[in-house]
Order: C-alpha cells, then structure tokens, then sequence
C-alpha cells in the first residue's frame, strides 16, 4: 500500500481534458459493501471489484473499482458518456462534469460517495483549461474537499 493511502481515509482521482488512468479510493459509507460484483481472496485480504452500468466500462485488463480493507480504489474516471460510449465534446467543463459524474456513479455502487474523498489527482492536457475545470470541480466537492494535484499530460489526444 502506498503512503498515503495507507493514513488516507479516503483518495480519488480523475483528469478533466483527457482522463487516463488516476487511482482513487473512498471510505466505505454505511452502504452494504457486499454491493461489489466479485471477490478474490489474497492470503488473509479479501478484494472485490466493482462494476455499474452507470460509468463507462473499463477496459478488459483492469476494473471500475476494487474494495478492500475498508477503502474503494478506483480507476481514473474519463469524461466518456456511459449511454452513448462517446467523449462528452462540449468542452473541459463538462468532460470535467461527466468524469466526476461517472467517479461517483463508481463509488455509489461501492457503497461510499464523492464525500468521502480525501485525494484527487486532475490530469489536464493543457493548462488553460484549468479555471474551467475548477468551476466544475468546485460544485462536486463539500467542505472539507479533499486534496488535489494538477498534473499535466501533454501527450493527451483531447
């Protein structure tokens, strides 16, 4: 387990221009966590994955989610449609609208929230398109929003 999430209650993940793989975990809620679709176990550490039909699905080498421990690890979420399977095209603001949508589609269906995270990593594809992707991000987040890294991706294709 990595250092922080180790003391993390909660971390998340996303990237508003173009989404690539971020890894967020959420503190299970008072959700049932029995929700998750399947288990395996590890040594003495039980794992499920989750999945819903409500966020894009992932891609045949890695799941939505995985519960363990208490914590939901999830993949990074895209601004993709999960009813037409297509980019939202109408700009960084709502690509940053439906990844965080479909972020907690994910954490639902695990049993936690967007409340619950402590750790967001943002991948943008070009800088200027932070001021509007932090208006979006900024009504997804209550106080006490969690922390967050910008990182910039140029080898983006959006």
């Amino acid at each position: 387990m990595d250092r922080e999430s180790s003391y993390a209650p909660t971390t998340a993940s996303y990237e508003s221009s173009s989404l690539s793989d971020a890894v967020s975990s959420s503190r299970l809620g008072n959700s049932d966590p029995s929700q998750a679709s399947t288990a395996t176990i590890r040594g003495d550490t039980m794992k499920k994955a989750v999945r819903t039909e409500k966020a894009p699905p992932p891609l045949p080498f890695f799941s939505q989610a995985i519960v363990c421990q208490g914590m939901v690890y999830c993949s990074g979420s895209i601004g993709m449609s999960p009813i037409t399977k297509q980019m939202v095209d109408t700009g960084v603001g709502d690509r940053t609208a439906q990844a965080l949508n479909n972020l907690s589609a994910v954490l639902q269906e695990a049993g936690s929230s967007l409340r619950n995270v402590v750790k967001v990593n943002i991948f943008l594809s070009d800088m200027t398109n932070f001021a509007a992707m932090n208006r979006v991000y900024d009504t997804f987040f209550e106080e006490p929003k969690p922390v967050r890294r910008h990182h910039l991706n140029p080898l983006s294709t959006m």
